[in-house]
């Protein structure tokens, strides 16, 4: 029986190091974090298993690489013991939203479905508790990097845009990374293209294909899939182009699970968002405040302020620089802002990137936006929390980031 070197002790690796101890197996683990090291494990394992927080660079990966010791992630570790039905969802942005609508759709169908992955639960967790059943996944590149044997039988590869080149060596690896997802998938699989991108289009895979934007009509207020209703949009409680996108693929995966059309259109009148994700957090004065913090990339920001009239936006953004280009967003902040106040590492080069009117202002806190933004704003503005990059310089996460705005609204707008 192999040895395993789980590295990194967040939620996933636990989850990891669980798994093999209950399937018997031999395992070492630590974590940069408390200062364990890796060194003394490496002439004693056979496969390492990475946290998604390690990134190719670091010296383990390498390390282990050139002793030709396999390097996984606890997403394929996990797959490795499953014996269930797996629907795996990844892109740049989305990803969330439309694995949430996904497992809440085949529920409707299916007795025993999981959300798992990146969305917050390690598939490992489920491989523990209910190992022949559906699992929904939401795979980063970070784990997609590291899978050798996983095969969803339902793919979707919603979009593709410039992120994590923090961590993927260059923008290639990022998509090589997205493509590996579903390059073991056979003919009798499916892989749903969610853009018209090349990058997305161009997915190795032998599945059969799905491509969204030349299969789906919307016409009168009805949303087709190969002539058939899938739901109409007056059913959709979400805000935005983006998030139609999200429920077309959502609703495509569940139908072709079979999943009646009238229980899709049941899921999507009933469900509000993910927290953090266009959330509208207060109408206050006649001004409605959104709290989109899971925005961390520039798309998601485009894609967030395209969801408002033209000049009605007063945006607050920024955060961890990751080496984004924030230049293509100019053209719609010029349309859509009437102000922005800006935070975080990113501030100056957002600010640059959107033109450096008056109405773009950098601020020293999220604070100090928050009260700057509520002091302007008028009946018909709108607020928006939109970072457009990750938490990392100033909040432990997006969530912890998204809480800090709500408490933050919760105490300036009391009535």
């Amino acid at each position: 029986m192999k040895t395993y070197l789980v590295w990194g002790l967040g939620k996933s690796g636990l989850s990891a190091v669980q798994l093999l101890k209950e399937k018997g197996c031999k395992v070492y683990s630590g974590d940069d974090a408390k200062g364990d090291s890796w060194e003394e494990f490496i002439d004693s394992v056979d496969v390492v298993v990475l946290s998604p927080g390690v990134p190719p660079r670091h010296p383990l990966w390498k390390e282990a690489l050139k002793r030709d010791i396999e390097v996984i992630g606890e997403l394929e570790l996990a797959y490795r013991f499953f014996e269930g039905d797996v629907v795996a969802i990844t892109g740049t942005d989305g990803k969330s939203t439309t694995t949430r609508l996904t497992s809440l759709m085949l529920s409707k169908k299916i007795k025993d479905v999981h959300e798992a992955g990146n969305i917050g639960t390690p598939l490992s967790e489920v491989v523990m508790s209910d190992p022949k059943s559906t699992a929904v996944v939401e795979v980063s590149s970070f784990q997609g990097r590291t899978l050798n044997t996983f095969r969803p039988s339902v793919g979707a590869f919603l979009n593709f845009h410039e992120d994590h080149l923090d961590w993927h060596p260059d923008l290639g690896d990022y998509l090589r990374s997205k493509h590996n997802i579903f390059s073991r998938q056979e003919p009798r699989d499916t892989f749903i293209a969610g853009s018209l991108q090349d990058e997305v289009l161009s997915t190795p895979t032998q599945a059969d294909r799905v491509v969204v934007d030349r299969e789906v009509v919307v016409a009168e207020g009805r949303v087709l899939f190969r002539g058939e209703l899938l739901f109409e949009l007056g059913d959709l409680r979400l805000k935005g182009a983006h998030n139609l996108k999200n429920a077309v693929v959502a609703s495509i995966i569940a139908r072709l699970k079979g999943v009646s059309t009238e229980d899709i259109r049941e899921v999507l009148r009933e469900f509000r968002g993910l927290p953090f994700r266009m959330e509208l957090v207060k109408v206050w004065r006649g001004v409605e405040i959104y709290n989109d913090s899971k925005s961390t990339t520039p798309n998601a920001l485009k894609a967030a302020l395209e969801s408002f009239p033209d000049g009605s936006v007063i945006l607050i953004a920024g955060g961890k620089d990751k080496g984004a280009d924030f230049k293509p967003l100019r053209e719609t902040a010029e349309r859509k802002l009437k102000l922005a106040f800006l935070i975080g590492e990113t501030r100056e080069s957002m600010k640059t990137a959107f033109g450096g009117g008056s109405n773009i202002k950098t601020m020293s806190s999220l604070e100090e936006a928050v009260d700057s933004a509520l002091r302007v704003a008028e009946p018909g503005d709108f607020v928006l929390f939109s970072p457009g990059c990750s938490s990392f310089d100033m909040f432990s996460s997006y969530v912890e980031r998204g809480e800090a705005f709500n408490t933050l609204i919760e105490e300036r707008c009391k009535l």
